[in-house]
This record gives structure tokens, C-alpha cells and sequence, in this order.
């Protein structure tokens, strides 16, 4: 058995251990059995939870939905990275570029936090 299995079967044996619910439903892109943990659908061998969607519309939402906290993350870097370069530059011209990218960033993690809500 590959490790990549073994870990999976692992994490399978873990999830069952802990009180979850092996499904008839087999995961759309691997073919292994899905969990249900709480109330949420669970692949082990792909790690990842699974969202089950009437419509192509409510499959894209939930994609979106599901990056927010990862963007989130991404801008609060930037922002951060952005901050220590503005600490040490002195050229004018370069601090207002900067200042317009901070702009747009607080603006992006704006609106990404109305989305989330």
C-alpha cells in the first residue's frame, strides 16, 4: 500500500474512531467514501470537505465562499509585507505607489469581508 493511502486509511479509521458517519456517497474526485463529521461532509483521502450543490451557480458560491478566509489571509500579508517597506522608504514618488497598493488592498479585504457576512 502506497503512503499515501496508508495515511488516508488512517485518517478514515481516525474519523470513525472519533464518532463519525461513513456515507454510502463516494467522494466526485477520488472515488473514496465520504464522512459525515457534525454536520459537515468530509473527505480523507483528499482532505478536504465536501459541499454539496443543487446548481453550477450554488457549486461556484460555495467555491468562492470556501477561499475567503485563504484571501483574507493573503491581503492581511501583503498589508503587512506593504507596511515594513513604507517603514523604510524616503522617495516620494514610490510612497505614493505604495500607498495607492495599500489603498487597493484595504479595499479588496473590504469588500471580501462584506462577502463572508
Amino acid at each position: 500500500m502506497s503512503e499515501k493511502n496508508d495515511t488516508s486509511v488512517k485518517r478514515m479509521a481516525d474519523l470513525l474512531r472519533k464518532g463519525a458517519t461513513m456515507l454510502a456517497d463516494a467522494c466526485p474526485q477520488c472515488g473514496s467514501p465520504l464522512f459525515k463529521v457534525n454536520d459537515d461532509i468530509y473527505c480523507a483521502k483528499c482532505d478536504r470537505r465536501i459541499v454539496y450543490a443543487q446548481s453550477d451557480e450554488e457549486v461556484e458560491a460555495q467555491a468562492v465562499k470556501s477561499l475567503i478566509p485563504e484571501l483574507r489571509e493573503t491581503l492581511i500579508n501583503k498589508l503587512k509585507a506593504l507596511n515594513q517597506i513604507v517603514d523604510n522608504e524616503t522617495d516620494t514618488e514610490a510612497l505614493t505607489k505604495l500607498a495607492n497598493l495599500m489603498v487597493l488592498l484595504l479595499q479588496a479585504l473590504h469588500r471580501l469581508e462584506r462577502m463572508g457576512n
